[in-house]
């Protein structure tokens, strides 16, 4: 289960790292516009 829960954390943060990035960088040209 450890096992199990680690590997689902790990494929969570490699799917929100790209999506986080986006969202700070729209956020980021927003505020700069």
């Amino acid at each position: 289960m450890k096992h199990t829960r680690a590997t689902a954390i790990l494929t969570d943060v490699h799917l929100w790292v790209p999506v986080a990035a986006l969202v700070l960088g729209i956020a980021l040209l927003i505020a700069l516009h």
